[in-house]
């Protein structure tokens, strides 16, 4: 069978659960179309207080695939900020290729995190020449099992994104050269990374309770104070509906409509969907 004609398998791997979207392909007379085929969501499962932290996801990821089906699909991979770390590497005129930026990137890292950074996988944001880069690391340990589950599987795994990556790529047509906030929302985590005219320039992750909704007000106003930044606009990728708080101005992110797909997912699907 033609790649062009493959499903395509969305999904996002949380602590809590697994998301799972397919997606047929058909050829018609006016091109290729994507229709909604099913969606799943799966508990992810918890291994034991001395388990990783995704071991239980993996498993669940893993009992999923091993369904029976006609067609074998190519899938994509959207990883839970809880599993995912971030940095800003700054810009150097020194760096003069890939392997370079990896090691200034892996420098980035050890400086907060130690040693730890040495058993992580790294990648960086497309070059913006002048500007931070935004780098993502990832448990080297994660990514190999990730990819034995699809090797046992015999389901071709096209691509591995951070959320965070996945939904700043998806929505930059959104965001062109805006300032403010923008805002990832998961269950117990907020990722807050601040835009100056569409670039990432500072980046925070924390822990949230159970009403997000109140708790984002409250570190939006922490780290806009830490940032001095007077910024009121806030780009809010959540499961969820956060109505006007106080002066901030919030629009809610989403991914593009595709040609021949309607947008039929909400809460955990829309993470599936963001890269």
């Amino acid at each position: 069978m033609s790649p062009w004609l493959r499903d395509e398998l969305r999904i996002a791997v949380c602590p809590e659960w697994v998301a799972l979207l397919r997606i047929e392909r058909r050829l018609t007379r006016r091109g290729l179309s994507r229709h909604l085929r099913d969606k799943d969501i799966r508990p992810g499962g918890d291994d034991g207080a001395d388990a990783p932290l995704w071991s239980g996801a993996l498993k669940t990821l893993e009992q999923a695939l091993a369904a029976p089906g006609e067609r074998k699909p190519m899938a994509a991979v959207t990883l839970s900020n809880h599993f995912v770390r971030y940095a800003l590497v700054p810009w150097s005129e020194l760096v003069n290729d890939e392997e370079e930026e990896i090691a200034l990137a892996r420098h980035c890292f050890r400086e907060v995190y130690g040693e730890a950074a040495d058993q992580w996988e790294l990648r960086l944001s497309a070059d913006d020449s002048g500007a931070p880069r935004l780098a993502s690391a990832v448990d080297v340990a994660l990514l190999e099992s990730l990819r034995g589950v699809f090797d046992q599987a015999g389901v071709a795994l096209k691509s591995v994104q951070p959320h965070l990556m996945a939904v700043y790529n998806a929505c930059r047509p959104q965001l062109g050269k805006r300032t403010g906030w923008l805002a990832l929302v998961e269950t117990g985590t907020l990722t807050l990374a601040l835009l100056k005219e569409g670039r990432v320039v500072r980046l925070r992750t924390l822990r949230l309770g159970g009403d997000w909704r109140e708790e984002l007000a409250t570190a939006l106003e922490r780290e806009s104070y830490l940032a001095e930044t007077d910024s009121r606009n806030v780009y809010l990728w959540a499961p969820g509906a956060f109505h006007e708080h106080g002066s901030w101005r919030v629009q809610s992110l989403q991914t593009a409509a595709r040609p021949g797909f309607t947008v039929s997912y909400d809460g955990q699907f829309s993470m599936a969907m963001g890269g």
